[in-house]
């Protein structure tokens, strides 16, 4: 990740019906051009559709960052903004990217503690830090329909992973905030020798 200084703001425009503003910042040094999306409706299952949740997320950063609505951004050429550039995205703040596991660190073992705990749809997420980088272990309780392009909830799987959850961490999926700092260690696994992950050490039984 690079931060470019100070970049104008040259063009806005919006798409997908005003649900999509597509910003244009201007970095003059370099003779380029970085482009910002701030989307209101998230990706699922194929297709953007609406989230009020996301809604409330880019108004935030809309009121934050520019000091106005997401209607008004067009209000708002020739501010100046520092821009974060990743390898195949732009952003006007930093972004904790999720790394993935690969095949020469399968057999390593690693000490570290828990960063996040992120509990969706179809998955428990734990996230943590390995050498200043960010990975994740995962539950799946949602299974991939291949002929309908979707995912479904599966209950019974869903209650046993919330049930393994607890067995191995100590507490409820509802209490995972308590886990935060708490120390991990992982060791990186190959499944049919081709998809790598994380497998986090049972927790030690409280006396």
């Amino acid at each position: 990740m690079e931060i470019r200084k100070a970049l104008e703001l040259v063009n806005v425009e919006y798409e997908n019906n005003g649900r999509k503003a597509v910003m244009t910042f201007l970095d003059r040094e370099r003779k380029e051009v970085r482009v910002v999306n701030f989307n209101l409706q998230s990706y699922k299952d194929g297709k953007y559709v609406d989230d009020p949740d996301k809604e409330e997320k880019v108004a935030k950063w809309c009121q934050e960052i520019f000091g106005t609505s997401f209607e008004k951004l067009g209000e708002c050429i020739g501010a100046k903004k520092d821009v974060y550039v990743y390898q195949s995205f732009n952003s006007l703040f930093e972004v904790d990217i999720v790394e993935k596991f690969s095949k020469d660190m399968v057999g390593l073992v690693f000490q570290t503690e828990v960063k996040e705990i992120v509990v969706d749809e179809y998955f428990i997420k734990i996230r943590y830090s390995i050498e200043g980088k960010t990975y994740e272990s995962k539950q799946t309780f949602g299974q991939y329909v291949e002929a309908m392009h979707a995912w479904f909830v599966d209950p019974q799987k869903k209650e046993r992973e919330y049930q393994k959850f607890k067995d191995k961490y100590g507490v409820a999926v509802e209490d995972r905030e308590a886990l935060i700092g708490h120390p991990l260690i992982v060791e990186v696994k190959a499944a049919f020798g081709k998809f790598y992950y994380g497998d986090i050490k049972r927790f030690p039984k409280k006396g």
